[in-house]
C-alpha cells in the first residue's frame, strides 16, 4: 500500500513538470500535425485495458486518415502485424511523414503525461497493450501466457517499463509478455528507480526501436 501511495504521487509531480516544460514542444507539433496531414491530433479510439478495463491512451496521430484501408490493401503487412506485433517502420506505408519522425524519437508518447496525471498510467510499468493483442493470447497462448497477462493487467502500464529497457522491439512479442509479468511480479522503488535511471539513454540511442 505504501509503494503505491509513493509511487503515485512520484508519477502525478514528475508528470506534471514535464508536461510544463515540453509545452512549447508539445504545442509545436500540434501545429504541425495541423499542418501537415488531415485528421485529429490524437489517434482515435486509442482504447488500451487496465485490469481488463477501457481507458483512452493519449498519443499523437502518426498515421494517414486511410490507414485501415491500407493495411487491407497490402495483406502482406497485415500478416507481418499479425505474426510480429508490429510493422517495420521503414516498411509502415500507414505513417506520414511526420509520424516517422515523432515515432523515431518517441514524441508521439508524451501526451501519455496526461494519462499518468489521471491515474490510469503510471511513469513505470509494462508497456500498454493493445486489445486485439490481449485478446490474442488469452485464447490462442498457454496457461503460462494467460497467467502472465492476467499479472499484468492487475498493475498499471507505464511511459517506460522493464521491455524498453531491455531490447524492446529487438524482442518478440512472447518475450516482451514475459519481461512485464516479471516486472509486475517484483515491481519496487528499486527496479522502479533503475528503469527510470537507463530510460534517457534509450531514448537517446534510440536502441531497440524500429
Amino acid at each position: 500500500m505504501l509503494y503505491k501511495i509513493i509511487k503515485r504521487v512520484i508519477d502525478v509531480s514528475i508528470a506534471l513538470i514535464l508536461w510544463i516544460l515540453l509545452t512549447p514542444l508539445l504545442c509545436l507539433i500540434v501545429i504541425l500535425l495541423k499542418l501537415t496531414s488531415k485528421g485529429p491530433i490524437f489517434v482515435p479510439n486509442c482504447i488500451r485495458l487496465y485490469k481488463f478495463k477501457p481507458f483512452f491512451m493519449y498519443k499523437f496521430r502518426t498515421m494517414k486518415l486511410n490507414g485501415t484501408e491500407i493495411l487491407e490493401a497490402n495483406p502482406d503487412l497485415h500478416e507481418i502485424l499479425k505474426r510480429d506485433h508490429k510493422i517495420p517502420l521503414k516498411d509502415d506505408k500507414r505513417v506520414t511523414k511526420l509520424g516517422k519522425f515523432l515515432r523515431v524519437t518517441d514524441l508521439d508518447e508524451t501526451p501519455q503525461l496526461i494519462n499518468v496525471i489521471l491515474g490510469n498510467m503510471s511513469l513505470v510499468g509494462p508497456r500498454p497493450y493493445m486489445i486485439w493483442e490481449i485478446e490474442q493470447l488469452l485464447n490462442e497462448g498457454d496457461d503460462i501466457d494467460r497467467l502472465n497477462m492476467r499479472k499484468i493487467q492487475s498493475v498499471k502500464p507505464g511511459l517506460t517499463g522493464l521491455w524498453q529497457i531491455s531490447g524492446r522491439n529487438n524482442l518478440d512479442f512472447k518475450q516482451r509478455v514475459e519481461l512485464d509479468a516479471m516486472y509486475a511480479r517484483n515491481r519496487s522503488f528499486l527496479l522502479d528507480l533503475k528503469i527510470l535511471l537507463k530510460t534517457p539513454k534509450i531514448l537517446i540511442t534510440g536502441k531497440g526501436r524500429k
